[in-house]
């Protein structure tokens, strides 16, 4: 087991806690370990009837995996070592996802990355309205990861518009409040930030049911999404072909703050990883599960981890901060889009 994941029955369910607070609960191996073990055990006791996940950390539920490490490992040419780590970190998010019983996250504070695999591959995923979600890879050389391939198109009910959701959150990593992932469907309840305690401990006592009715509130609770407010922009821009025509649209609809800032993202961000995140997203709206869409995004991440611009992301975002990265190549039209896929399927 990790010393940063502990686990314990609590009547009626089995209690997983994230508690590596300075790192913001960001996952290494021993932490996939210890979770998937965790889930395991309570799958072979007849008497959890839900696995609840919380945090320790006012801050963070999970703030991602340990890039620094995954970093080190690519600089070095260490590439099979990340493999496995994602491999690994992969199997738990599937554990999370087929458990016999209920999955339950209890997200407070920031979720990004890996933290959404721990939580948006379960049933419920409850928030607060503290609540900070992202999928942020694509500035730093990454793509969305931990199953986003499977849960991003399936979002506001999937098909076209959930697609295009998807690759909006995909390709830009803008951050959302509890609004917007009630509104999408990231998460599925809302309590009050001061009732996570009361709500995790009467999960235990009288069931994981009587507990929503107890603490759940309307979602209209959390305020306003600017999802919400911006869907039908963002399915018109994010549903063209190309990134290069939901550029185009962007610079000829309304030049407003939303529009400034998504262009901003889709500037800034790795070139490749935003397109690599297109390719991979739509090969996932159309894979048949969760275990499809996680195997297309291990041959994908192996193939973006052991590219420089991975390294030199981590570098500007993380180490250094300067958010100045020199991605190779720095412009989408020179992309090269036939690589991209054929990382994605093998061949």
């Amino acid at each position: 087991m990790s010393e940063f994941v502990t686990t314990r029955r609590e009547g009626r369910m089995q209690h997983i806690v994230l508690d590596r607070p300075k790192a913001l609960n960001s996952l290494d191996l021993p932490m996939c370990r210890a979770l998937h073990s965790a889930l395991d055990a309570a799958a072979e006791d007849a008497g959890v009837e839900a696995v609840v996940t919380t945090s320790t950390s006012e801050k963070a539920f999970c703030a991602g995996g340990d890039i620094r490490a995954l970093r080190d490992a690519a600089a070095a040419g260490e590439h099979q070592t990340n493999r496995e780590f994602f491999s690994e970190e992969y199997a738990m998010d599937l554990a999370y996802h087929t458990h016999r019983v209920p999955t339950v996250a209890v997200i407070h504070g920031v979720a990004m990355g890996g933290g959404l695999g721990v939580s948006i591959n379960g049933s419920h995923r409850v928030v607060t309205k503290k609540v900070m979600m992202a999928m942020p890879e694509t500035a730093i050389g990454f793509i969305p990861d931990v199953g986003a391939s499977h849960f991003l198109p399936r979002l506001c009910g999937g098909g076209t518009r959930g697609l295009a959701v998807g690759i909006y959150l995909g390709t830009t990593g803008v951050r959302m409040n509890s609004a917007d992932a009630l509104y999408t469907g990231l998460a599925t309840h809302l309590i009050d930030d001061e009732d996570r305690d009361a709500f995790v401990t009467a999960i235990g006592e009288v069931g994981l049911d009587a507990a929503l009715d107890r603490f759940g509130l309307e979602h209209s609770a959390a305020g306003e999404s600017a999802v919400e407010h911006h869907i039908d922009r963002i399915e018109d821009v994010f549903s063209r072909g190309t990134v290069q025509e939901m550029v185009a649209a962007l610079e000829s609809g309304e030049q407003d703050e939303w529009a400034t800032a998504t262009l901003e993202m889709l500037r800034s961000h790795c070139p490749t990883s935003v397109i690599a995140t297109i390719e991979l997203l739509r090969a996932g709206a159309a894979a048949a599960d969760l275990r499809e869409c996680l195997d297309n995004e291990l041959a994908l991440g192996g193939w973006i981890t052991a590219r420089p611009d991975f390294v030199e992301g981590v570098r500007a975002v993380v180490i250094d901060k300067d958010r100045n990265p020199t991605w190779d190549p720095s412009d989408l039209d020179d992309v090269h889009v036939d690589a991209i896929r054929s990382a994605l399927t093998g061949s």
